[in-house]
């Protein structure tokens, strides 16, 4: 645990007329590396001295209680400009480091604990207990707090055995095991020491009761210097990528991890911001497969140098293919299957148009495969030649007199379908995926039938997080995770429930 000493500045004679005056001593919120937001105090008494204090922030954002040092008066005789100083005060800058550190500690400790009572099960009594050996691997530092755990829960003696050097302890046990019939119970701290436990037991026919510790996941911060990478593909004129990459940067922050968000009209471009991640030192990495086969080089060749890479949004039926760990992403063709079935409810026949705005994108294509596999009319791909003229082309098209309804396929361009329905007057239904304020309006009010969210904030909000769980797995991510698969489930949204999103957005202020 670290401490910050802080002598509180001088006070000269002129601030004895203040009655309270409140100044930051550091004006930097409680951050990683142990920063504290701390004040000054000063009151003037009612004898014409001023006592002075110090307030730290909270967690919460209050200040505490006001910690008031010895020597903290400044009398109505002090000489003017001659500082003077108070007694030192101490502050607890606990770093996000040591916080929780000191919380899995307690956290294993407890779990220590538990352990000793499972062990007064295994052995039906609660006194005159067997010695237990408490292995405690120092190659994997921090576990003595589970062993203390066991010594202060377990009714009976326990011995501690330090490991350092693994076969030393696999002859040091075999020993112990051989010789002292006392041992009647084992616990380990690690893997490697289980399995020394495991063969023990068998070459010496010991086979007293015993249990061990598996940690899959470092549960430590990582450090600051490391590097994770959200790559995805993405236009700026969309709402679905600003809103992917505001929820990215807001999950680093609220991870603590160095998170380089960017994203990619091309996905050549795509493909070299990965290669540049891993030139760079990333330890794990996020992408998009909006185009796969152009993804594949650059995602592999970071998996051949070590960098666990995980995918989300487009490129779910490729993703095992490519090699990604983990794919988390909207069932897109389940998606468009449902919206398929909407318009069916709804008495929508004849022709539906499913618009890609972006003609590479696979996600999208599973979207309109879906459409086209539950809708009992027929369905056209629709695509824009310029995504500045969408409301024009579009227009040019319904007026053609074909078309009974439209779905787009995130939330710019169903505002965009709602502005070329209105220009051209024509009475076609139309629905969309995404969300934003001005859908929600169009759906709440009936000018769009319904919508279907994508979720931004969902997928890359996970895909940071995905990120940093790779790189903390202690065991192989790729074959961990085995390419599954996260997917939300697709839900239609009704106007009703637009309503009351939009009455939310506001809500939250009051």
């Amino acid at each position: 645990m670290r401490s910050l000493l802080l002598i509180l500045l001088g006070v000269a004679i002129g601030v004895a007329a203040l009655g309270a005056v409140w100044a930051n001593v550091a004006n930097t919120p409680n951050d990683p590396d142990g920063a504290v937001d701390v004040r000054i105090v000063l009151e003037r008494l009612e004898d014409g001295r001023v006592e002075a204090g110090l307030q730290q922030r909270e967690v919460s954002g209050e200040w505490g209680e006001v910690l008031r040092p010895r020597h903290r008066f400044l009398s109505r005789e002090a000489p003017a400009l001659t500082p003077l100083h108070s007694s030192v005060v101490v502050v607890d800058t606990d770093s996000r480091y040591e916080t929780v550190a000191d919380n899995y500690a307690e956290y294993l400790y407890q779990s220590g604990q538990g352990s000793a009572a499972r062990f007064h099960e295994r052995f039906g009594r609660a006194e005159d207990l067997p010695k237990m050996l408490c292995i405690n691997d120092l190659n994997d530092p921090g576990f003595d707090s589970y062993c203390d755990g066991i010594e202060a829960g377990y009714n009976g003696p326990v011995e501690r055995i330090e490991v350092t050097d693994y076969e030393a302890f696999r002859l040091e046990l075999e020993t112990r095991l051989l010789e002292d019939r006392e041992i009647g119970a084992l616990f380990a701290t690690s893997v490697p020491t289980a399995a020394i436990v495991d063969d023990t037991r068998e070459a010496t026919g010991r086979f007293v009761r015993w249990s061990y510790w598996i940690e899959l996941i470092d549960p430590l911060l990582p450090s600051p210097d490391n590097l994770y990478c959200v790559i995805s593909h993405g236009s700026d004129e969309d709402l679905f990528w600003g809103l992917s990459a505001e929820t990215s940067v807001a999950a680093a922050g609220m991870l603590g991890i160095d998170v380089r968000t960017e994203v990619y009209h091309r996905g050549e471009e795509q493909a070299e911001a990965i290669r540049r991640c891993a030139e760079d030192g990333a330890v794990a990495i996020a992408t998009t497969l909006s185009e796969p086969d152009v993804m594949k080089p650059a995602v592999r060749e970071a998996i051949e140098a070590g960098i666990p890479v995980i995918s989300f949004n487009s490129g779910a039926e490729q993703a095992a293919e490519v090699g990604t760990a983990l794919h988390i992403s909207l069932d897109d063709y389940e998606a468009g299957r449902v919206a398929g079935e909407e318009f069916n409810d709804r008495g929508v026949e004849g022709h539906v148009l499913c618009v890609i705005h972006e003609a590479e994108n696979q996600g999208l294509h599973d979207r309109c495969d879906g459409l086209e596999e539950s809708f009992v009319g027929t369905v056209e791909r629709w695509s824009m030649t310029d995504r500045a003229t969408t409301v024009e082309e579009l227009s040019a098209r319904l007026r053609e007199g074909d078309v009974n309804a439209v779905l787009g396929l995130s939330s710019s361009i169903g505002t965009q379908v709602r502005s070329a329905i209105f220009l051209t007057r024509r009475d076609v239904q139309a629905a969309t995926f995404g969300f934003s304020r001005t859908i929600a309006e169009y759906v709440a009010d009936g000018r769009l039938m319904f919508a279907i969210f994508d979720h931004p904030e969902i997928q890359s909000y996970l895909a940071a997080v995905g990120t940093l769980l790779a790189e903390r797995l202690r065991i192989d991510p790729a074959a961990y995770f085995n390419s599954s698969q996260m997917l939300i489930v697709p839900t239609i949204v009704n106007p009703e429930e637009m309503q009351r999103l939009l009455d939310s957005l506001t809500d939250w202020q009051d």
